[in-house]
């Protein structure tokens, strides 16, 4: 039986009757290519390749970060393969430049198998990719994975035992400031830029008979982004005059912003909508006032 990816120990390959020799003559030819240390790879070498035979060469190790993230199809793939190995695990020779060794301690709560080999679970991942992603890249892996791929309250969980460690600090800010359940770009960037002004709204949740873009209970206020695509097709134009017309019926009110808008600037379309939540909420707090429960 073929090992997986094509991918042999030196040990393997001897208990195969290959001598020494005809390896190296092997790996001089170009049959066999040496991945790491007493381990060849026999197919052509691929990211698959290459994670296999991190696992053989260093039996202990987990396949984590974006090399987990990649696994879970919450990313692109890595040009780097990353992996977890214990604290106390020490590599006599120097990882490839394909490979990048994390020391950390993994329990075994956070360890799980895809496709045979050990990798840490989905929430573990995108708190390990907050250490080695930055920028846009990880605001986006954020607000496409958490409530998708990712259990939200068990990363919170998480980060809570994380406390000071390398990448937790970002981690918790991508947490506080990421746009959830949005679907489109203008929306997501609507999304972060009000969860920086401290209102958080999660996008598209059921509001009665309505799915809102974005959604403020205490100032039953709805927040739609309209797009030039489907929204302006004459059916689906008077199709969304009749939804904001119910929604209107029903007490709640609603604003709609332009995507062009959006694109052009989002952080100014926050702060008119910060404000306008800011004032309904107050105007519905007044004595004598009272709010319509949503359904």
């Amino acid at each position: 039986m073929l090992p997986p990816f094509g991918v042999f120990t030196r040990k393997e390959l001897l208990s195969r009757g290959l001598s020494a020799s005809a390896i190296s003559r092997r790996c001089r030819s170009g049959e066999f290519t040496r991945l790491l240390p007493r381990v060849y790879a026999t197919s052509e070498v691929t990211t698959l390749v290459k994670c296999f035979a991190v696992t053989l060469w260093q039996p202990d190790a987990v396949l984590s970060h974006r090399t987990a993230a990649w696994l879970w199809r919450m990313c692109a793939e890595p040009a780097v393969v990353e992996a977890t190995v214990p604290t106390h695990r020490s590599i006599a020779r120097r990882a490839p430049e394909w490979l990048r060794i994390h020391r950390r301690a993994l329990s075994t709560a956070v360890v799980t198998e895809a496709r045979g080999m050990a990798v840490v679970t989905p929430e573990r991942a995108l708190l390990d990719c907050a250490a080695v992603i930055e920028g846009d890249e990880l605001d986006r892996l954020y607000d496409a994975q958490l409530g998708q791929a990712v259990n939200e309250g068990f990363v919170e969980r998480r980060l809570t035992q994380d406390a000071g460690k390398w990448g937790s600090q970002a981690a918790r800010q991508q947490l506080r400031d990421s746009a959830v359940g949005t679907d489109s770009e203008p929306e997501r960037l609507v999304g972060r830029a009000l969860a920086r002004r401290g209102f958080r709204l999660r996008g598209n949740l059921r509001v009665a008979a309505f799915y809102p873009d974005f959604y403020d209970e205490l100032s039953r206020t709805a927040i739609e982004i309209d797009g030039r695509g489907p929204h302006s097709e004459p059916e689906m134009f008077r199709r969304d005059r009749r939804r904001q017309n119910a929604m209107l019926a029903a007490g709640i009110y609603l604003v709609r912003y332009a995507a062009a808008d959006v694109l052009a600037d989002p952080e100014a379309v926050a702060d008119e909508i910060v404000a306008l939540l800011r004032r309904r909420r107050k105007s519905l707090r007044r004595p004598g006032r009272t709010q319509h429960k949503s359904g």
